[in-house]
C-alpha cells in the first residue's frame, strides 16, 4: 500500500457522514411544525442537505489532520499518496456552502412563501428572481474587492550576501583571494571575488564579520501577491461568519450547557393522569379562544401603535399555547407506543444533563485556551495542543476523536446561541426554532446561518489548534494566506474577533445573572404543573 493511503479513514469518513445525516433528519423530524408534515418536500431536502454539509464541513478538520497523519512526518511530503485530496475538498465545501447560502436557500424560501395564488410557475419566477438578486449582489461585493485588495503581504526581512565559488565553502578554514572566510559567519555582500583578492575593491574590514541579516537595524520589506479567488472566497465567508459566531457562540458557550442542566433538573418524574390532561387541555382550549378573540378585534382596528402592541401580544400568545400543547403531549403520550415515547422522553432529559456537565468542562477549557494560547502575542502554552499530542501518543485515533469534539461543540453552542438569542432578545429580528412548531422558513434562515457560522468556526479552530494541525490542507490557507489578506488582516493581528466573542460571553452571563433564573423556575413550575396529580 502507498505510503500514507489509510482505507479505515475513508470508512470512517463514510460512518461519520451516515450518522451526521442521520441526526439532521431527525432534527428535522422534532422541530418541524404539524402543518409541514408529509409536504414541502424539496425545502426539506435543502435544509437536511445545507445542516449536514455545516456539520461535516467542520468535522473536515480533524479529518484533514488524520488524512496527514497517516503519512509519516519522515517522508517527504511529495513522496506520500494520501487518502484524501483535501485541498480540492475544501474548495468544493466552501463553494458548495456559498451557492446554498446566497441561491438555494434565498430561492427556496421565497419559493416557499410566496402567494397561494401564485401559480407553481409564479413561484418559481419569484424564488429565480430573488435568488439572482443575491447572487449578483455577493458576486459585486466579492469581485470589487478582489480586483482591489484580493493580495497577501507577507512581512519579509531582506537579506544580502555576496558572491563566492561553492567550491570555496568546502572548507571554511580555507582563504580565497588573500581573505579567510573562517572569520566570517557569512560571505559579506561588498565581496565580490572576480580578479585580485577582493575583485578590485577593498577588502571587508575583520571586525565586519556578519552580513546584513545580522545588522540592526534589521530591513523588513512587504511581499505582495496576488491570492486565488477560491482562498479569497472563503476569506470573505470566513468574516461574515465570524460576525454570526462571536455573538451566537459567544452567548451561547456558557448558557448551553446551564440551560441543559436547568432542563433536566426542571424534567417531570412521571406522567399525569387523564383526568389532569383533559383539565389542562380545557385551559389550553379556552385560551385559543382568547386569541381567536383578539385576532377578530385587531382585524377591525386599524394598524395603530396599540394594534402594533396588541401584535406583539398575539404572536407571545400563539408560541406560549403551541409551547403548551408540546409539552402537554410529552407528559401524557398516547397511542399504543405511550410507554415507549415516555421512556424515549425521560432518557432525552437525562441525556441532556450529561451534555451539560461535560459541557460545562468543554466552555472552561475553550474559554481559558483562548485566553491562554491565542490572545497574547507569544502564546503563554499550547494548552489543548499538547492534550491533542498525548492523546495521539496513546492511540492515533484518541487525539483526532477529542480534536474533533471541541471543534463541533463550537458548533453546537453557536447553533443553542442561535435559538436562544432568536427567542429571548426582542432586538434582533430571527425565525424562532421551536420543538414540533418550526415552519420550514425559520429553518431556512437558521440553516443559512447556521452554514453562514461554519467558515468561522473552522478558521477559528485553526488558529486555535495551529500547532496540532499545522501540516494540514486547511492551516495553509487560513494560516498561510488569509491572516495575511490586505484589508482584512488587522481583524486578526488584533484579536478583534476574540474580544468581540468575550464580550458577548460576560453579557450573556450578565443575562443569566439577572433573567436567567426567572426564566427557568416558569420553565419548572411549568413542568411541575404537569406532573400534578
Amino acid at each position: 500500500m502507498p505510503e500514507g493511503f489509510n482505507w479505515f479513514l475513508i470508512l470512517i469518513s463514510v460512518v461519520v457522514g451516515l450518522l451526521v445525516l442521520v441526526g439532521c433528519v431527525y432534527v428535522l423530524i422534532e422541530y418541524q411544525h404539524p402543518e409541514d408534515r408529509n409536504q414541502a418536500w424539496f425545502p426539506k431536502i435543502v435544509v437536511v442537505f445545507g445542516l449536514t454539509l455545516a456539520v461535516v464541513s467542520v468535522l473536515m478538520f480533524p479529518l484533514d489532520v488524520a488524512n496527514k497523519a497517516a503519512c509519516s512526518q519522515r517522508v517527504m511530503i511529495s513522496s506520500c499518496h494520501y487518502t484524501l485530496p483535501m485541498y480540492q475538498l475544501w474548495l468544493a465545501v466552501f463553494i458548495t456552502n456559498l451557492v446554498l447560502v446566497f441561491a438555494f436557500i434565498p430561492f427556496t424560501l421565497f419559493f416557499y412563501e410566496a402567494d397561494s395564488d401564485f401559480t407553481f410557475f409564479q413561484k418559481i419566477k419569484s424564488g429565480i428572481l430573488w435568488a439572482l438578486m443575491f447572487m449578483v449582489m455577493i458576486g459585486l461585493v466579492i469581485g470589487i474587492l478582489y480586483a482591489l485588495v484580493g493580495f497577501v503581504i507577507y512581512p519579509t526581512q531582506e537579506l544580502s550576501s555576496g558572491v563566492v565559488p561553492i567550491t570555496a565553502l568546502q572548507d571554511l578554514n580555507a582563504t580565497y583571494g588573500d581573505v579567510d572566510l573562517g572569520q566570517y559567519s557569512c560571505i559579506p555582500p561588498a565581496w565580490v571575488k572576480t580578479d585580485g583578492p577582493c575583485g578590485g575593491a577593498p577588502c571587508p574590514p575583520a571586525s565586519f564579520k556578519n552580513c546584513t541579516a545580522f545588522q540592526t537595524p534589521i530591513i523588513i520589506k512587504n511581499w505582495k501577491l496576488r491570492v486565488s479567488l477560491p482562498v479569497y472566497v472563503m476569506a470573505i465567508q470566513s468574516v461574515i461568519g465570524w460576525l454570526l459566531f462571536l455573538v451566537f457562540a459567544g452567548v451561547g458557550v456558557l448558557a448551553a450547557p446551564i440551560d441543559w442542566i436547568q432542563q433536566w433538573r426542571g424534567r417531570p418524574t412521571s406522567v399525569i393522569t387523564k383526568s389532569e390532561y383533559m383539565r389542562r387541555a380545557r385551559i389550553i382550549a379556552q385560551r385559543s379562544k382568547e386569541v381567536l378573540n383578539l385576532c377578530t378585534m385587531m382585524r377591525r382596528q386599524e394598524k395603530d401603535r396599540r394594534w402594533r402592541s396588541n401584535f406583539k401580544r398575539l404572536e407571545r400568545e400563539v408560541v406560549s399555547l403551541e409551547e403548551d400543547e408540546y409539552q402537554l403531549e410529552r407528559v401524557f403520550p398516547q397511542g399504543e407506543d405511550g410507554d415507549v415515547r415516555w421512556v424515549l422522553f425521560m432518557i432525552g432529559f437525562w441525556v441532556t444533563g450529561f451534555m451539560g456537565v461535560i459541557g460545562i468542562f468543554i466552555s472552561l477549557a475553550w474559554l481559558v485556551h483562548i485566553a491562554v494560547y491565542m490572545l497574547p502575542p507569544v502564546p503563554l502554552h499550547p494548552m489543548l495542543n499538547d492534550l491533542f499530542v498525548v492523546l495521539d501518543n496513546v492511540f492515533s485515533l484518541f487525539g483526532v476523536a477529542a480534536f474533533a469534539g471541541f471543534c463541533l461543540y463550537l458548533m453546537v453552542v453557536a447553533i443553542k446561541g442561535n435559538f436562544m438569542l432568536g427567542l429571548n432578545f426582542v432586538f434582533i429580528k430571527l425565525y424562532p426554532m421551536r420543538p414540533g412548531a418550526t415552519m420550514m422558513s425559520s429553518f431556512l434562515v437558521n440553516t443559512a446561518v447556521i452554514l453562514t457560522m461554519a467558515p468561522a468556526i473552522i478558521q477559528f479552530c485553526a488558529s486555535a489548534f495551529a500547532v496540532y494541525g499545522n501540516r494540514t490542507d486547511i492551516f495553509d490557507i487560513f494560516g498561510n494566506q488569509v491572516m495575511y489578506l490586505q484589508g482584512i488582516q488587522w481583524l486578526y493581528n488584533f484579536n478583534i474577533f476574540l474580544y468581540g466573542f468575550y464580550i458577548f460571553v460576560g453579557l450573556s452571563v450578565v443575562f443569566m445573572c439577572l433573567r436567567g433564573r426567572k426564566q427557568w423556575e416558569r420553565k419548572r413550575d411549568k413542568f411541575a404543573v404537569y406532573a400534578e396529580d
